[in-house]
């Protein structure tokens, strides 16, 4: 087990975009101003999603901006087999069922009904559930206050096993950042939802809660949020520094001295940083968020 430690979890479905890098620097400065470690971890598990090569200019943009991990990377496509065991624990409790419904069929519901719940043998050509029930997660996030969800009314029964085979979202991030005894997971208020079935998770298999900070979503002056699906263009290395600054204000840091490399740049932020001091809505570019010309 490593720790304690920060990490940064990017899915090689693209380059980095400023967005990501975005979570990637809060990340790291929240690590090393706690003296912990900062790992990568590549989340590779959804395969028709993956863009060959994607992988590696993640991880050369990261370097390329200063943000240089402990450790070997981690890949979750290493990890198959600790989900399969964990898979067949959440059997063995009697938590697992098939479910053959569509996505059409489900169009419009805001959580699953569980129409399948009395299908325990497997089936062919079916997702695998977990049973939720009426626990209640209550968690506090260092951005976004008290959080409290009823599982059964608020998540319901999701997917851990997709019908393809791919181990589902939820499963593979509690496992990891369970049993990797990560202390501390900084990512995109869009994923805080996916939080209490993740902590429920961790609580059914005995491992490890790190503490969560959901940061406020990146958008473009129009207010479009940044990410591959809204083909946010990809930050260009050789302007580092210019992508460093404009993260840093979208922190809430003052404007940082201007004659400064990499390098010292991040160790003037690491000294500065303060979750207290992080915006509580989302924040929006400017400029062109590959940077200047």
């Amino acid at each position: 087990m490593r720790g304690p430690a920060g990490r940064f979890a990017p899915s090689p479905t693209g380059p980095l975009h400023l967005g990501s890098l975005y979570t990637a620097l809060a990340s790291f400065l929240d690590a090393r101003s706690r003296g912990e470690n900062w790992y990568v971890r590549i989340d590779d598990l959804d395969t028709p999603r993956n863009v060959d090569g994607a992988d590696d200019e993640i991880l050369f943009a990261l370097e390329a901006h200063g943000l240089v991990w402990d450790g070997s990377i981690d890949r979750q496509s290493e990890h198959l087999e600790r989900y399969t065991s964990v898979m067949t624990e959440l059997n063995r409790l009697g938590l697992l069922y098939y479910c053959r419904c569509s996505r059409r069929t489900l169009a419009g519901l805001s959580r699953y009904p569980g129409t399948c719940r009395a299908c325990i043998e497997p089936l062919k050509d079916s997702a695998t559930r977990i049973v939720t029930d009426g626990t209640t997660i209550t968690f506090e996030d260092a951005c976004c206050g008290t959080q409290s969800v009823l599982l059964d009314r608020d998540v319901g029964d999701f997917i851990v096993q997709r019908r393809d085979g791919i181990f589902g979202y939820q499963l593979a991030t509690a496992v990891d950042d369970g049993e990797d005894a990560i202390t501390s997971v900084i990512r995109g208020r869009d994923l805080l939802d996916n939080t209490s079935p993740q902590l429920w998770l961790m609580k059914i298999l005995g491992l490890g809660a790190p503490d969560y900070a959901h940061l406020p979503v990146v958008c473009d002056h129009h207010g479009t949020k940044l990410s591959k699906q809204t083909h946010a263009p990809p930050v260009q290395s050789g302007q580092a520094l210019h992508n460093l600054r404009t993260c840093l204000m979208l922190f809430g840091f003052s404007r940082p001295p201007p004659a400064m490399a990499v390098e010292e740049l991040l160790q003037w932020a690491v000294s500065g940083w303060d979750r207290a001091s992080l915006p509580d809505g989302d924040v929006a570019v400017q400029s062109d968020p590959a940077g200047p010309a």
